[in-house]
């Protein structure tokens, strides 16, 4: 059956975890220290937007665009804001992404993962 990827991205003030939950690949890349500020998680987003594209390449199968739900872990206290929200949606589909979510709470795995992208409001 042709169904697209779907990819778990952790974003780490220091690193990025990308999971492809249905071949079970993960990859973890540690981030350029000039991308990240000191309050947001992503402080340049040219160079997130490199590292992330570069991630998504090793962790994807096949010609289908993947859904991929970018789960920021740290610095995240009070919410997101609508901005950093934002960030997050379209650093995902510069990566290539058909769909792209946004969880915030608990890790996620398995089927979770793809039942957080479903209900997603897109």
């Amino acid at each position: 059956m042709f169904l697209p990827d779907t990819l778990y991205i952790q974003v780490f003030a220091h690193r990025f975890v990308a999971s492809n939950i249905d071949s079970g690949v993960v990859r973890e890349v540690p981030r350029d220290p000039q991308s990240v500020s000191p309050r947001m998680l992503i402080g340049a987003f040219a160079v997130a937007a490199g590292e992330l594209s570069a991630l998504v390449k090793t962790v994807r199968r096949g010609l289908w665009a993947p859904v991929m739900l970018r789960h920021p872990m740290e610095r995240i206290e009070g919410g997101l804001t609508e901005v950093e929200h934002r960030v997050f949606l379209e650093l995902g589909r510069g990566a290539g992404a058909a769909r792209v979510g946004v969880h915030t709470g608990a890790v996620l795995a398995g089927d979770a993962v793809r039942e957080a992208i479903r209900a997603y409001p897109h």
